[in-house]
């Protein structure tokens, strides 16, 4: 019996030192915006970044929950021909990255109107952590073949847990 409990009290030891720190979890959100840089910005998305920390110490962001919405313009609430009917629809890129590679990535697109956006960027099995997320939108024409063009790049970095 006292063998058996000797053999339990120093698993739990080395478990201890080989793995310092506990499984735990946070959340860090932020906002995001980036738009197709053109003078009427026909596309434009924007919304917040929810990174998700988890593992043991230091915890690593695993997971970014990306929720906003992206428009295209014009809308049918918009005023006036000023920004009329181009003939392009907008999308949306995310790029997760761990490093200098990136590990995920989501588009979505929508013409002349509005569309929500819910989804998760996340590693794989190789990714230790995300720490960065670009967001770009872009524009290409409706019936022919780009060339399309995109608005500046914007670099979000996983924030520091509080």
């Amino acid at each position: 019996m006292y063998a058996r409990l000797l053999t339990a009290l120093t698993a739990a030891a080395l478990a201890t030192l080989a793995f310092p720190g506990t499984a735990q979890a946070a959340t860090v959100t932020q906002p995001f915006a980036a738009d197709s840089g053109d003078a009427c910005r026909y596309g434009a998305t924007g919304g917040t970044l929810s990174w998700q920390y988890g593992g043991v110490s230091p915890l690593p962001a695993v997971g970014i929950d990306v929720k906003g919405q992206l428009a295209d313009r014009p809308l049918p609430a918009d005023p006036g021909v000023v920004c009329g009917d181009d003939g392009y629809y907008s999308t949306a890129i995310f790029t997760a990255y761990s490093g200098s590679t990136a590990v995920d990535q989501q588009t979505r697109s929508v013409n002349n109107g509005k569309v929500a956006l819910e989804f998760i960027l996340a590693g794989n099995a190789a990714t230790r952590s995300l720490d960065r997320v670009v967001v770009q939108v872009c524009r290409s024409p409706l019936v022919t073949l780009p060339p399309s063009y995109c608005g500046k790049a914007v670099t979000y970095l996983a924030p520091p847990l509080a």
